[in-house]
């Protein structure tokens, strides 16, 4: 893993926003509301970050049930998060659920259960956000 990712943001005019991964593996975003009014634009934030812990998640199950020998693992993943706001009426995301199926062979059942034993201790994601990150830099 590279010790430092730069993903790149742009806004051009007031309803389109461009975010450059810098991965060949992944095309870059555009998020258009030139035909979504107003009231429907909220939740992007959300989005991308229930998609980073369902991402994060199912690829690391997969990354470990793959290095103890698991063949053609099919895995499907849905995250749904609980929002609130703060005494600022900021939103918030107070958690975020992920619900996992994954498919296999039988015989690797033992497997599976070992290795959800290894994913309660979390994943990139799930450390990143119990130490926190500090605030925005100049």
């Amino acid at each position: 893993m590279d010790p430092e990712i730069v993903v790149e943001y742009e806004r051009d005019g007031e309803t389109s926003h461009c975010l450059n991964w810098g991965s060949r593996a992944m095309p870059n975003l555009r998020i258009d509301y030139t035909e979504i009014p107003f009231p429907e634009r909220g939740g992007t934030a959300n989005r991308l970050l229930c998609a980073s812990a369902l991402y994060c998640y199912a690829s690391t199950l997969a990354a470990a049930m793959t290095a103890r020998g698991v063949k053609n693992l099919g895995l499907k993943g849905k995250a749904t998060s609980e929002t609130t706001k703060d005494e600022f009426q900021r939103a918030k995301i107070n958690k975020i659920k992920i619900e996992v199926t994954v498919s296999l062979e039988d015989k690797y059942l033992p497997v599976l259960e070992k290795c959800k034993k290894i994913m309660e201790k979390g994943s990139f994601f799930s450390i990143t956000c119990r130490m926190g990150l500090p605030g925005p830099t100049k």
